[in-house]
């Protein structure tokens, strides 16, 4: 191990030295930390939502806990299902969905505002206007209408062009908008300028009015272009990006090459901070939820099924076990032990974005490694009979060895889940100890 970190310090540092001074990366860094707080507080109350009050999920469903059951007077079935007590759960968590909505609905959306916040002060401009105008021109990029069940067109935005979906529109929207208003604001010869008898808040509006109006034209302009030339029939400029990025994608079925492929794009994309199952939400839902469905029904037995995947989304706690055992950084010990309980429910959005993994050169390869490692695992291990296929549908969030045995109908799912966490700590190790010298150079 210790040639092993030898070799990947001595490739990987100057890399890690270069991107860590860089101050447009350190924009971005420090802009995914100002969201840490509304991260941390919608996951909090997403593992409500999901987990606790989840009428069939993990504590009050059948294939969990089955606490609903007890609760409800013993009922099941249909009985259950249109029981107050369904319904007061549900209705919680339509409470609790409010607040999951701003830590990840509305992400992008944030994530504009704080990009451009931080952008404006390296490149000089005024912050806050420069996030308000970025705000502006990231709203004008995103279509205002959505389409209702009886096929109207009703004025409104869709929260999937707010949410992790959008992040990668998001960060080219803020770095375009932020960079054309921040150059046109040092312009003298279009700055208005008023008389000093003028309030400074009033005198800063008219002083920054011709730049807001110009960078506001400009992406007018571009989302008129953009509708009305409908590339490859994409009207929203996120809509165009997933669709060059899926398109590659289809025509794909299952087989060992596809999965590896399928789970390092999702992967890969998460951690550039796009959200990778949205991105490849098609595959998932054309390939591998019909075979789930095919394997529960009993008409199929196929290794690779979204229950498969959905029990190996834990990969990232033995990031988490790797850094309780290794790091020696005081940041990363502290993101790991507010992210840990997220991570027992498979939610890693606080560790992604706070430690971060997210643009993280140290973190690139484990981050896509652990996850291939386990899908070989996995495979070999189903077709060689050791551990029966995913043949059950549970919640996502089921936790560790709980998911598989529950999926598999057997024990030996959640001893694969447990063999998987093992692998995925040794894959994290030599990176976690690689980055403590990583803070000892910064230190020098």
């Amino acid at each position: 191990m210790g040639s092993f970190v030898s070799t990947f310090e001595r490739i990987m540092m100057p890399v890690a030295g270069k991107i860590s001074s860089n101050k447009y990366l350190l924009a971005m860094r420090d802009a995914f930390s100002m969201l840490l707080p509304f991260i941390i507080v919608g996951s909090f109350f997403g593992i409500i939502e999901w987990v606790v009050l989840d009428p069939w999920g993990t504590i009050m469903g059948e294939n969990g806990l089955n606490l609903g059951k007890s609760l409800s007077g013993g009922l099941t079935g249909d009985a259950y299902k249109v029981s107050s007590f369904v319904g007061t759960m549900q209705a919680l968590q339509g409470l609790c969905n409010n607040v999951v909505t701003v830590g990840f609905g509305c992400f992008s959306f944030l994530l504009v505002a704080a990009f451009s916040y931080r952008l404006g002060g390296i490149w000089g401009g005024d912050k806050f206007s420069t996030a308000l105008t970025s705000v502006g021109a990231f709203i004008i990029i995103t279509p205002q209408q959505i389409i209702g069940k009886a096929g109207d067109k009703m004025g409104a935005f869709s929260l999937d062009y707010f949410g992790n979906k959008g992040v990668l529109t998001a960060i080219l929207v803020a770095t375009v908008a932020a960079w054309i208003f921040v150059k046109l604001s040092k312009n003298e010869k279009i700055r208005i300028k008023m008389p000093e008898t003028v309030p400074p808040a009033v005198s800063q509006s008219f002083a920054v009015l011709v730049p807001v109006l110009i960078t506001l034209s400009v992406f007018t302009v571009f989302a008129s272009i953009l509708s009305q030339a409908q590339f490859l029939g994409k009207s929203a400029l996120n809509d165009l990006i997933y669709a060059i990025i899926q398109a590659p994608l289809m025509g794909f079925s299952q087989g060992i090459g596809f999965s590896l492929l399928y789970q390092f794009i999702v992967w890969f994309f998460w951690w550039f901070g796009i959200h990778g199952h949205n991105v490849t939400a098609a595959i998932q839902n054309m390939v591998y939820m019909p075979a789930q469905l095919a394997n529960q029904a009993g008409d199929a037995s196929y290794i690779f099924s979204n229950g498969f995947f959905e029990a190996g989304l834990m990969h990232v706690m033995g990031l988490v076990i790797a850094i309780f055992l290794f790091s020696k950084k005081d940041s990363w010990r502290a993101v790991a032990k507010l992210g840990a309980p997220a991570m027992l429910f498979n939610i890693q959005e606080p560790i992604a974005f706070g430690l971060p993994i997210v643009l993280n050169p140290i973190l690139l390869i484990p981050y896509i490694l652990a996850p291939l490692a386990n899908t070989v695992v996995g495979w070999l291990a189903v077709s060689a009979g050791l551990v029966p296929i995913f043949k059950y549908v549970v919640p996502w969030t089921m936790p560790l060895f709980f998911g598989g045995t529950i999926g598999t109908g057997s024990i030996a799912g959640g001893l694969l889940q447990v063999v998987w966490l093992a692998m995925d700590v040794f894959i994290y190790a030599p990176f976690v100890i690689a980055a403590n010298k990583i803070k000892d150079e910064e230190e020098e």
